[in-house]
């Protein structure tokens, strides 16, 4: 047997304990004999045993005594008690202490010590394995509970940043590390990989670093695929201390892949010092959660990038319509600006202030599909303001195709209806407007009445904001109002014109 039972016999009498080692070694048990219980309890901080003999009565300590100190250091642990001067007292007062068993010395034949041996040592393995099992089975809970509170906090952050610190955070408290660091890359024209972002202990002068193929752990186990375990970083033959070093003296380093399911390496997860090496539990929690990031990571580059294309391609129309209409340069910018102020008032989730924003930002956009020379009029006739009173639909029929645009829509078409029901396209009132669009109309009418044009005068904006407060309940949402005059009045006028002056 590789792992062979082990046996510890205590007793006063050197032959008498000699001789019981010697027979359950016989028996295939590696046992060991002391004279005492000094002796058993110094030998017991080196091995771990199955199964303990002790005499009952010993100068000193007797065998209870023993027995207690034993299993205080080793819950599992069986004891026989072995006496020549048993009772029936002392035997009860044994088994109620927990002792497995109670032999005779006098009265001892050996196939009743090695069946009772036997069973102890039965018994012992049987509950250290329970033992192992609960403990893995805690440990896997923990693990999993750790791995769900982490996922749940990925999927809901929206700035990269944020979510590399979450990132690192959590690979800490699931692997019980003393450090993390999150580095994602790309590919560069020469086959070498770039470390476009990296975040976490000592992660802050990677950026811009060039990794030639197979060199880098992290690098390694990005582009393949595959999680690396290894008692200390720099016995791997890929390793670089301009990628993989980590600010820890303490050995275990374990580093799973970002995997985003295809189109080349995204990144790698790394954590580092341990007490021991890190369990497969911890690794296949780490790997989870990698898995996870990756998504999340995706979901939020995804976001950003979908952001620079909604902004350019807002700056082009927004210009577009600045050159028709001329009188109201910089409008949209700084409706746009006038509506953020509300809705980080609001506490809107990022998603509705996004919508908000680029629906303010494009709110008249429909007057490119109008004649120019309607915009530069300083007259109109009612035929003309019918026509110009068109467009937020026409500004619909204009964005309707991009569908990512989708919820922009309901705010842009409603921006001039009014909370009395008086308003247009199609005379909703109240909370039937959308809240967004409700927004809207308040920055909106603000940012005209506070703009020099041909359509009336210019008015400050104390002016502007009593105007505001007189229209409330009528052509304004009054709480929209109220929240709109507080903001502007405790923090200023945020439109990017009013930053330069």
């Amino acid at each position: 047997m590789g792992d062979r039972d082990r046996v510890l016999v205590v007793d006063d009498d050197v032959s008498f304990g000699g001789m019981v080692a010697e027979t359950l070694a016989d028996r295939g048990y590696d046992a060991c004999f002391v004279e005492g219980p000094v002796e058993a309890l110094e030998r017991s901080q080196l091995d771990r045993f199955d199964a303990v003999l002790v005499d009952l009565l010993m100068p000193g300590m007797g065998g209870l005594e023993l027995a207690d100190k034993l299993r205080a250091r080793d819950p599992e642990l069986q004891v026989v008690v072995l006496t020549g001067h048993g009772d029936r007292e002392a035997a009860i007062e044994a088994v109620q202490r927990g002792v497995f068993d109670f032999l005779d010395k006098a009265d001892l034949p050996l196939a009743r010590l090695h069946r009772s041996v036997a069973e102890a040592v039965s018994k012992s393995r049987l509950l250290r394995k329970n033992s192992e099992l609960l403990t893995r089975l805690t440990e896997s809970n923990r693990l999993l509970e750790a791995l769900h509170s982490a996922g749940v906090v990925l999927a809901g952050e929206a700035h990269l940043d944020r979510l590399f610190d979450v990132l690192v955070g959590s690979a800490k408290k699931l692997a019980s590390a003393e450090c993390a660091r999150v580095l994602l890359f790309a590919r560069t024209g020469g086959g070498e990989l770039l470390i476009e972002h990296a975040a976490g202990d000592g992660a802050s002068t990677l950026p811009g670093t060039r990794l030639a193929p197979g060199n880098g752990i992290a690098a390694v186990s990005a582009a393949g695929g595959e999680v690396i375990s290894l008692a200390r970083a720099d016995a791997h033959p890929a390793y670089s201390d301009r990628c993989d070093a980590l600010p820890t003296d303490r050995s275990g380093y374990l580093c799973v892949p970002l995997s985003h399911g295809g189109g080349g390496p995204l990144g790698a997860l790394v954590v580092a010092g341990h007490a021991q090496a890190f369990s497969e539990g911890e690794q296949s929690a780490l790997a989870g959660l990698a898995r996870m990031g990756a998504v999340a990571i995706e979901n939020v580059l995804q976001r950003e990038r979908a952001d620079n294309f909604f902004t350019h391609i807002s700056d082009i129309l927004v210009s577009s319509l600045e050159s028709m209409d001329i009188f109201y340069r910089g409008h949209g910018r700084g409706v746009a600006a006038l509506a953020d102020m509300v809705t980080r008032r609001l506490g809107l989730e990022t998603l509705e202030r996004r919508n908000v924003h680029f629906a303010a930002l494009l709110h008249d956009i429909g007057k490119l599909r109008l004649d120019p020379q309607l915009l530069l009029a300083r007259s109109m006739s009612e035929e003309s303001r019918s026509a110009i009173a068109r467009h937020p639909t026409l500004a619909v029929e204009l964005l309707r195709p991009i569908s990512a645009w989708e919820g922009l829509l309901p705010i842009i078409q409603a921006h001039h209806e009014r909370w009395d029901g008086r308003g247009y396209p199609t005379g909703l009132k109240g909370e039937e407007i959308a809240l967004g669009a409700r927004v809207v109309a308040v920055a909106d009418a603000f940012d005209a009445m506070t703009r020099e044009t041909h359509h009336g005068t210019r008015r400050s904006a104390a002016e502007a904001l009593a105007e505001l407060e007189a229209f409330a309940g009528s052509q304004f949402d009054p709480r929209m109002v109220r929240l709109f005059i507080a903001e502007y009045r405790q923090h200023g006028d945020p439109r990017p014109e009013a930053a330069g002056t």
